[in-house]
């Protein structure tokens, strides 16, 4: 039996009534499935039990197609109405500017970030984004977080993961020319990393431990610029995430294999956030942006 609330209505979910208002303007399961980054059967599902608890169908379905009938149509107008309100009103509880802030913890990937937020603040100018780079700040200050998967944050939602290789960047002079170096071709060089409060520290004494050598790291900071500039001078050699990263050296750079080694990125949404709105359009956009760009790995 459908739980029913005390005046006898149906126990509606409010993710189930943002997929179905999503739905209702796309009139395409599977475009909203990916809106949301979730299987379309998550959202199939979802309108099924919705329409269940309604006792009406909302949506006419010929063949692999759907269509908002006449039913839908009313109820998409109320419904709207209805999350408009509760957006509002969840903007005002968390102090969140009238037009909206997005708050993004980005710990890995920050030129692919950086790319979705231009895009997105062109079509959205009105909306705030709040980023801060690093590990320092608390979890619960995001809406959103980019991470690699040794740090998962507690009350968040993993959206989606992308995997990267993980190459060595070196002036071309300072190591043998082959395409795959060995421990011994490189055990005895001074490695440049990001300092040890970064993910990129550890990886890259993993890697150097599972070669069999501990790394002398002779320069680390807080800005992978400040890497990438320091391997362009000849200054050591660095573990590069290879999408990341992507054309950030000079030609003086080459980019070596030491083995399978990749890390994975994960794209992370608070639990609590509502998933509709301007955050649904952004993690849109960020995911679009990831897929692009691991698209031509």
């Amino acid at each position: 039996m459908d739980e029913k609330g005390s005046e006898g209505t149906p126990a509606m979910e409010l993710l189930q009534l943002t997929y179905f208002c999503d739905a209702a303007v796309t009139q395409n399961f599977s475009h909203t499935a990916k809106r949301f980054c979730v299987p379309p059967s998550n959202i199939s599902q979802s309108i099924k039990r919705l329409e269940g608890e309604l006792g009406a169908e909302l949506f006419d379905r010929v063949g692999n197609r759907v269509q908002l009938n006449s039913r839908g149509e009313a109820f998409f107008r109320e419904v709207e109405q209805a999350l408009t309100l509760l957006r509002h009103a969840s903007d005002t509880a968390r102090g969140a500017a009238q037009d909206g802030t997005l708050r993004l913890g980005i710990r890995v990937s920050r030129r692919i970030a950086m790319q979705a937020m231009a895009a997105f603040q062109s079509r959205y100018p009105s909306v705030g984004i709040v980023a801060e780079h690093g590990d320092h700040a608390q979890s619960s200050d995001f809406d959103l977080i980019l991470s690699d998967a040794s740090f998962s944050p507690p009350d968040f939602i993993k959206i989606k993961t992308f995997r990267e290789p993980i190459l060595l960047a070196a002036r071309r002079d300072s190591v043998p020319d082959k395409p795959r170096l060995s421990a011994q071709d490189i055990m005895d060089k001074p490695f440049i990393t990001m300092s040890p409060n970064y993910s990129m520290h550890k990886l890259t004494l993993e890697v150097c431990r599972d070669m069999g050598f501990e790394p002398r790291i002779a320069l680390q900071g807080e800005d992978p610029v400040y890497v990438r500039r320091c391997v362009m001078l000849g200054l050591g050699v660095a573990l590069m995430p290879t999408v990341s990263w992507r054309g950030q050296f000079s030609d003086e750079v080459g980019l070596y294999r030491l083995g399978d080694y990749t890390r994975d990125v994960c794209i992370y949404r608070r639990a609590s956030a509502y998933p509709g709105g301007y955050m649904a359009e952004f993690l849109h956009m960020l995911v679009e942006e990831f897929e692009r760009e691991f698209g031509q790995i």
